[in-house]
């Protein structure tokens, strides 16, 4: 469990010594952009992951497919 932390705990230093360092090297107006996207990307996923893989089918007698498999 100690290991883990560590591991994590290098992680985090790593990625703030980065984030630093392209924050030094991108203008404001790219960072700004850049950081919706993450966020977006980020909000898509936390959606995605809170649903169970059968809440993504919608059932439709419609489907021949599912018409069949019922």
């Amino acid at each position: 469990m100690r290991m883990a932390e560590e591991n994590s705990s290098e992680l985090r230093q790593r990625t703030r010594a980065l984030t630093d360092e392209l924050k030094s090297k991108i203008r404001a107006e790219e960072l700004e952009t850049l950081e919706h996207s993450v966020m977006a990307v980020v909000e898509h996923n936390r959606r995605s992951t809170s649903k169970r893989p059968v809440e993504f089918i919608k059932r439709s007698t419609a489907s021949r497919s599912l018409r069949i498999a019922m």
